[in-house]
Parts: structure tokens; C-alpha cells; sequence
């Protein structure tokens, strides 16, 4: 475990909000287009005779794609910063997301999600070291910011997509992809981000960025897993579930809609206590509040149910922008790879796990393995109170931070 460091003293920073704003806007789009399965998946179930399984395997492939290309990217906007990844990543992801309507087998479908996901992976790395650096002395918040716009993308996600089958049928949804599209060519027109290539001499190394940080990189990637897997684990099976009841696609939709904006004000929440008071305390104690009310879910209706399930989506997601800004802290030299450790291998091991996780609920039954899913959190509770409580490096160190800060767009 790191030794805890007091912040090291720095220049102040300003936040640059037009660019931490288009870099919010991309997320949106990309993680908007990314939203596109799960609502439609009990409609896909049926169209293509999936077991739960084989459902739960294509919800784990964008997932288990990031675990692979995730980290590559994220060495790679290290030496070349710049906005290729901020654009090419959510072209790809609309563009296939778009296209899962008109997949005629699983394999289709499949190869579909896996381009997706190599969209997201491209994406993720340079958007939040990019945010994370145009945040000024306000990392936490403004990561917070960067999820919050995910989150929103992934609320409005489920809405759009049934929008569009509802209006062109499930082959004619393809429609969709106009609108994002046309949103990749504001961030071309208007996101300008400082375009500079790094001699691997001019870099830090991956070993001297991670010196000393090994144990609390391995803790909050533990954490990232566990979470992300409850996460995806409500977010795929609750329209399943609910579809088991007899409600419809459109209920379905709605749920995962409040549980993406709640988690949204939860995420913003969140960044901001923890820039307050400290990172651990606010992943400790969303990891113990988020527990009992996922169970309570499960066992209420009405609108118990869905005031629950909003409060339950706000405390996992409190940690979200919280984890991502902890380990930029930890290798500030390294912000991309260190944000691709934690979003993309971390993710794509709690994808790899969901696969499982399927299996299992084919076994015990969707609710009860919704319930096992729940309680997961309470194992990341004391690696939260494991890690230190300051996490800044030397002041050299910080300072790699904001050097992309420091040059006007």
C-alpha cells in the first residue's frame, strides 16, 4: 500500500470549461450509441433465440474489448495527445451500435459489439485525461463532470433506441445513426485540443510512474471490477426482469433511464465530496449505502421500487468519477494509462465476470441472482478503507498533469 503524501503545492489551475465541455458532449454521444443493447435485448432474446447465457455473453463483449485495447490506447494518447480518439471512438461506436437491428445471426451481432467496443476503447483514455487535465486544481469535479455526461448519455440511450424501433421497426433503427453522426462533426468542427507527439525519451516510464502505487492501483482496480459488475450486472438483467413480470420494452427503457440518471447525480455528488473531504471515505461509504437499496428493488414495487432503484444507481455510482480521478493521481505522468487500468481492464474483467454471472441466473433464477449481484459491493468496503488518503506525487509530478491544461486551445 502507497505511504499517504499530503498534496503537493502547485500553481493554480483554471478550469477550461469549452473544453472539458465538448470532451462531456463526446461521452454523451459515445456512451449515448453505447446504450443501445440492453433495452432491446429481451426483443433480440426472442428475434434470435438467445439462452440467457449467450445474452449476457454479447451484453460482455464491448466490455471484455476494452479490457484488451483499453490500456493500448491509453499508453497511446500518453505519447500523442491530441482529439484523434475523442472522434474516431464514438464514429465507431455509432456506426455499429446503430447497425445491431440489422444483424441476422448472433455472430453478426456479435462482430457488431466487438467494432463497438473498440470504438469505447479508443474513446475513454484520451477524452478523461483530457478532462481530467482541463479541470484545473478540480480533478474530482471534473471528472465528475466528464461521467456526469455518460451517465446522461446512458440514460438517454435506452429512450433513443426504443424511440426508433417503435418508429422504423427493429432493421429500420439504423436510421439512427444520422443524429450521432452529425454530433461527430460538432466535436470535429469545435473541440480543439493541443495536438503534440512525445519522444519516448521525453516520457515517463511505465515503471517509474507506478513506483510505489502498485498496491493501490491493484486495490481500486479490485474495487473498479466489483462495481462495474454490479453495475452491469442490474443494468443488463432488470429489463429481463421486468419483462419475466409482463411489463413492457418501454417500462424496461424508463428503468434503465432513471437508474442512468440517478447514477448521473450520484457521480456528481460524488466527485464533489470527494474533492471536499477525501477519495476513500466517498468509496467506502457509497459501497456500504448502495447494498441495501438494490435489495430493497427487488422486494418492493410501484414507486417504492423505482425511488429505491434511483438511490441504489446514485451510491455505485458515487465512486465512479472518484476511482478514475484516484488513479490519475497516482500516475499523473501516466493519466491516460492510469484512467485505461481502472475504466478499461478493470470493466472488461467485470464483462468477463457478467458471462458467469448469466450462466448463474439461468441456474437460480434472474431475481435471485439479482440479489447475489447486490451485495457485492460490501467486498470493495474495506479495500476502500485500505487505501491511503492523499494521493498527490511530487510536485514534477502533478505538474505532468497539467501540461496539456496549460496550453490554450
Amino acid at each position: 500500500m502507497a505511504t499517504p503524501v499530503k498534496r503537493a503545492n502547485h500553481a493554480s489551475q483554471p478550469m477550461q470549461t469549452s473544453r472539458l465541455a465538448l470532451a462531456t458532449f463526446g461521452h454523451l454521444l459515445n456512451d449515448c450509441y453505447g446504450a443501445f443493447l440492453a433495452p432491446i435485448l429481451p426483443l433480440l432474446i426472442s428475434h434470435l433465440s438467445l439462452s440467457l447465457t449467450m445474452a449476457s455473453g454479447l451484453v460482455a463483449i464491448p466490455s471484455i474489448t476494452s479490457s484488451i485495447c483499453q490500456p493500448l490506447y491509453g499508453m497511446a494518447s500518453d505519447r500523442v495527445q491530441g482529439r484523434f480518439y475523442m472522434l474516431f471512438g464514438p464514429a465507431l461506436t455509432i456506426i455499429c451500435m446503430s447497425c445491431i437491428g440489422l444483424a441476422p445471426n448472433v455472430l453478426i451481432l456479435g462482430a457488431l459489439l466487438l467494432i463497438a467496443g473498440i470504438g469505447t476503447a479508443a474513446f475513454h483514455p484520451q477524452a478523461v485525461a483530457v478532462a481530467g487535465s482541463s479541470s484545473g486544481d478540480r480533478k474530482g469535479f471534473g471528472i465528475s463532470i466528464f461521467s456526469f455526461g455518460g451517465n446522461i448519455g446512458f440514460a438517454l440511450g435506452p429512450l433513443v433506441i426504443i424511440a426508433a424501433v417503435q418508429l422504423f421497426g427493429l432493421r429500420g433503427s439504423a436510421l439512427i445513426a444520422i443524429p450521432g453522426l452529425l454530433g461527430v462533426w460538432l466535436l470535429i468542427r469545435y473541440l480543439h485540443v493541443p495536438y503534440q507527439t512525445l519522444e519516448r525519451s521525453q516520457m515517463i516510464s511505465l515503471k517509474t510512474a507506478f513506483d510505489g502505487v502498485y498496491g493501490t492501483m491493484s486495490l481500486l482496480f479490485s474495487i473498479s471490477v466489483l462495481r462495474e459488475f454490479t453495475r452491469l450486472a442490474v443494468v443488463t438483467f432488470l429489463p429481463i426482469y421486468l419483462t419475466m413480470q409482463g411489463r413492457s420494452l418501454i417500462m424496461g427503457g424508463i428503468t434503465l433511464t432513471l437508474f442512468s440518471l440517478a447514477g448521473a447525480a450520484g457521480g456528481m455528488i460524488g466527485g464533489s465530496l470527494s474533492d471536499a473531504w477525501n477519495r476513500k471515505g466517498v468509496i467506502a461509504v457509497s459501497g456500504i449505502i448502495c447494498v441495501p437499496l438494490l435489495l430493497g428493488v427487488f422486494r418492493t414495487d410501484g414507486w417504492v421500487s423505482m425511488i429505491l432503484l434511483g438511490l441504489s444507481a446514485a451510491a455505485l455510482s458515487a465512486a465512479h468519477s472518484v476511482t478514475i480521478a484516484f488513479a490519475q493521481e497516482l500516475a499523473p505522468g501516466r493519466a491516460g494509462t492510469a484512467s485505461s487500468l481502472v475504466m478499461g481492464l478493470g470493466w472488461g474483467l467485470a464483462g468477463v465476470v457478467l458471462i458467469g454471472f448469466g450462466s448463474l441466473a439461468d441456474l437460480i433464477s434472474v431475481p435471485r441472482a439479482l440479489d447475489l449481484a447486490a451485495l457485492v459491493p460490501l467486498l470493495t468496503v474495506g479495500m476502500a478503507w485500505a487505501l491511503p488518503a492523499a494521493t498527490a506525487r511530487s510536485s514534477d509530478a502533478v505538474a505532468a498533469t497539467s501540461d496539456l491544461a496549460l496550453q490554450d486551445g
